[in-house]
């Protein structure tokens, strides 16, 4: 804590924000007892499968696309590597990446 000094002010959004206390209030139950893989196939993967499912058709409608245009990644690196991937794998198509890029990138 600091003591003669104001608190800092967290400018690192794009890193990590606080969660809404409606998203903390849903996530609840899969972070305590319905924990399951949703890539398995017992119970708790089928739980948990069937919620990704229900946040991924959520997400399309909220932006106005279709369940099957979201995809999940675990995080900044993998996401770019799946936008870079997909652009290479199109004849004709080819990519820029400039020194500023962030180093995922």
């Amino acid at each position: 804590m600091m003591s003669d000094r104001r608190a800092p002010i967290y400018l690192d959004y794009n890193a990590t924000t606080p969660i809404d206390p409606s998203v903390r209030a849903t996530m609840m139950p899969f972070l305590e007892d319905q924990f399951g893989n949703p890539s398995s196939t017992h119970l708790y993967g089928k739980t948990a499968h069937r919620a990704v499912e229900k946040a991924r058709g959520q997400l399309a409608a909220l932006i106005g696309a279709s369940a099957s245009e979201i995809l999940f990644t675990s995080g900044g690196t993998e996401a770019s590597n799946h936008v870079i991937k997909g652009v290479l794998q199109r004849p004709g198509d080819h990519i820029i990446i400039s020194s500023i890029e962030h180093p995922a990138t």
